[in-house]
This record gives structure tokens, C-alpha cells and sequence, in this order.
């Protein structure tokens, strides 16, 4: 541990990590923490007083130590493999305890003797982008599990998420256990709401106001999933 500590004193990452907004921190070769920054503290809303350093996943005041043992399992397959390794993670995060997804990344830390000392993780709100983002060069948006406001009740955000996902009423009726009928006449009262005459300007308006990137809480639950990073064949 000595020796990781005086190697991170010349880390050329730590200024950065210090002065992020974003969840930085590493851990030895045996998953134990050897840094992290603020931002990771106040990620897993961990008391200011909780000594973090020398603990492993599974010793953290948090909901996310259930996870400790796929998590480090990732740990030792970054280090076997020398590659990253993309993490999902989504649950209350945050000093408001909010459901939210998570995008984090694993490296291979290695010393100046090319040793692997352990791994550097990475993480930030999850980022988004929809086919006509894409196409329109726009931006991509952050994941929302709230609404960007009250326009539309409970329900009638379920049908956003699902005419979004270009499903026919037919199909969202089957979801959600209602006649397609039923649904017809909740989007004809949504589109009064929007002022708007057709799915097509429906969809329009709520890309421009931010329904496009909302999921409702009941569709997400919270966990961690692993990504599998593939290599392109030759």
C-alpha cells in the first residue's frame, strides 16, 4: 500500500480527479480503495467522516455493497485482460438519494516498471441520444427518471415513453392493459395538452421538451450491468 501511495503522488490523473465533477477513484490489485474524489463521496452519499481508503465495495455504508462481488470480479477481469470494462449501474445515487443510471468505466493502472498496480474507475450520468438526435447533430441529453414537468399525468407518460419507442396504439394498449381505443383517445387529449394535431408534431414536441430522454421509474430497476467490451475481429 506504501508503495501505491507514493506512486500516486506523481499520478499525473490526481489533479484532474481532485477538481472533477465526475466520479473518479482507484483501487489496488485486491479491490480495495486507494482514492477517491469527492464526487464518488457524495455519488454514494457517504458520510463525510467514513474513512473510504483500504475498504473494499462490500464495507461501504451504501445499497450498492450488494454488488460488491460482481464488482470485483470486473476489477480482476480488467486487470487479467489489460481492457476496459463499461459498467451500468443505476439506484438512488446522490446526497437526494435519486433513481438514476450511471455510465462507469474501469482501466488497468499500471506503474512506471509497466506492474499492474490495480484499476482507475470512471463515472458519469448516463448520456443519451435518440435516433433524431443523431441525425440532427443535436447533443446528447442526460437520462431523466423524472419529468421535465407536470404537463401529463403517471399514465400518460408511460404512453410518451411507448409512441416514442414508435409503438401503435395497438401495441402500447397490450403493455399497459388497455384497449387500443383507450389509448387513441389519451393521445387525442395529450395532443390538446401539447397543441398539436398529430403524432408526428407530438413526437417534435416532446423532443423539444425533453420528454424524449424520460423513462418512467417503474420501467428501470436498479442493479448493475455489466457491458461486454468486444474486440473487432481482423
Amino acid at each position: 500500500m506504501t508503495n501505491i501511495n507514493n506512486l500516486l503522488k506523481s499520478f499525473p490523473l490526481i489533479s484532474i480527479m481532485e477538481h472533477s465533477h465526475d466520479i473518479w477513484g482507484i483501487k489496488d490489485c485486491e479491490s480495495r480503495f486507494i482514492y477517491t474524489n469527492r464526487a464518488f463521496r457524495n455519488f454514494l452519499n457517504i458520510p463525510d467522516q467514513f474513512k473510504i481508503e483500504g475498504k473494499r465495495d462490500e464495507q461501504l455504508p451504501t445499497p450498492v455493497a450488494e454488488f460488491a462481488a460482481g464488482l470485483k470480479k470486473q476489477d480482476q477481469e480488467t486487470i487479467s485482460s489489460g481492457q476496459r470494462v463499461t459498467i451500468i449501474k443505476t439506484h438512488f445515487f446522490g446526497r437526494e438519494q435519486k433513481l438514476q443510471p450511471y455510465l462507469c468505466e474501469k482501466f488497468p493502472f499500471y506503474s512506471e516498471n509497466n506492474e499492474c498496480m490495480g484499476t482507475v474507475f470512471y463515472g458519469r450520468k448516463m448520456d443519451f441520444i435518440s435516433f433524431p438526435q443523431y441525425v440532427d447533430n443535436i447533443t446528447p441529453s442526460v437520462l431523466a427518471l423524472e419529468p421535465p414537468s407536470d404537463l401529463f399525468t403517471a399514465f400518460e407518460l408511460k404512453i410518451v415513453f411507448h409512441v416514442l419507442q414508435s409503438l401503435s396504439a395497438k401495441e402500447i394498449g397490450k403493455k399497459l392493459n388497455r384497449s387500443y381505443r383507450t389509448i387513441e383517445n389519451y393521445l387525442q387529449v395529450m395532443y390538446r395538452k401539447s397543441d398539436v394535431s398529430s403524432l408526428p408534431e407530438f413526437k417534435k414536441f416532446c423532443s423539444k421538451h425533453g420528454f424524449d430522454c424520460y423513462i418512467p421509474q417503474e420501467f428501470i430497476c436498479p442493479g448493475i450491468q455489466f457491458i461486454k467490451n468486444r474486440r473487432a475481429s481482423l
